[in-house]
């Protein structure tokens, strides 16, 4: 904002710091107290009433505002016979007061809905498959209980990058496949099955055996992809060296390229579109995945809060006690 020519050094230094509301800065000999102090005097009318309604002497309320004159360098406020009036200095110092104060309010505000869990982010870090097949029914249940709250998810392709932007402090929460040698909290919400895609339509319950594999042609992920990793343990428990005609970097790509009949493919079932459910098969025994919630430290409130949302809720995911007999776990 330009500053009038005329005006005096304090006031120049209250246009300096006359800024957004919640921005507002103090110079650092005049407190707060001192500027609540003076709008109360002249909200309420008098130096007794404002006393009365701060709970303070008025002779401790005077020597404040006293003390305030003399770090601005003018006085703010005359008393005649008709009561208080502004001085010019009062004028220009009321209106910028209250921003200050009322910016004060709402930044205490803010961060008490945030502590109490009635608003507020809800930074969540997961893998791109899990993104799209196992949160999408935990998230339309977090927006019916907290409306007020945003729930943002941050999708990496594999999950060393989820692993590292948690250990980074990028979030609040993460879910995904189990971490390695991890300290912090870990709560197990359930397996995701891997399943096999092909071009071929089978009933529910076929099953793909180890020979199959190992004389398909497969379309396999690129190394950034998560489902590389999988697809690679995958191979070597098994025993087969897989024949690959073609390399993508993302599942819903890799599925397409199957059901068109380029090759097979392994990927989350859960992943799967509905339309293409009888183009999978499970492998062996079965093939899983385990899926947890996991941070540095406990989390904060709200974010803590979704992790019991999604541990007490209905994923798409099998509990351990409900895994096949001799299912494979990767």
């Amino acid at each position: 904002m330009p500053v009038p020519a005329a005006t005096t050094g304090w006031e120049r230094d209250l246009h300096r710091y006359d800024r957004s509301p919640v921005g507002e800065e103090v110079p650092s000999a005049m407190q707060l107290r001192q500027l609540e102090y003076f709008v109360l005097i002249w909200d309420t009318g008098s130096f007794s009433a404002a006393a009365t309604r701060l709970y303070v002497s008025q002779p401790s309320l005077s020597q404040q505002i006293r003390a305030l004159e003399k770090e601005l360098g003018s006085p703010l406020l005359e008393r005649g016979h008709h009561g208080l009036s502004l001085t010019p200095a009062g004028r220009a110092l009321l209106p910028i007061a209250r921003r200050i104060l009322h910016g004060v309010q709402d930044a205490s505000d803010a961060v008490r809905h945030v502590v109490d869990g009635s608003n507020g982010d809800v930074h969540v870090l997961t893998v791109r498959s899990v993104a799209a097949g196992v949160l999408p029914p935990s998230a339309a249940r977090w927006h019916a209980m907290y409306p007020d709250t945003v729930l943002r998810l941050h999708d990496f392709s594999h999950r060393r990058d989820l692993e590292a932007a948690t250990r980074a402090g990028r979030g609040d929460l993460s879910v995904g496949p189990r971490p390695v040698g991890w300290d912090g909290p870990v709560v197990s919400l359930g397996y995701e099955e891997m399943v096999l895609v092909g071009a071929e339509e089978h009933v529910p319950g076929t099953v793909a055996d180890p020979a199959e594999l190992a004389a398909a042609d497969w379309v396999l992920y690129e190394p950034e992809q998560g489902m590389s990793e999988v697809a690679d343990w995958l191979a070597a428990t098994i025993g087969f060296a897989p024949r690959v005609v073609a390399r993508t970097g993302q599942v819903a790509a890799g599925l397409s390229f199957a059901v068109e009949g380029l090759g097979v493919t392994l990927a989350p079932a859960n992943a799967v579109p509905g339309g293409w459910a009888r183009h999978t098969r499970r492998v062996g025994s079965g093939v899983f995945r385990e899926i947890v919630a996991y941070s540095r430290q406990a989390p904060p409130q709200l974010a803590d809060r979704y992790r019991e949302l999604l541990a007490g809720m209905e994923l798409p995911l099998l509990a351990a006690p409900s895994l096949p007999a001799g299912a494979l776990r990767c």
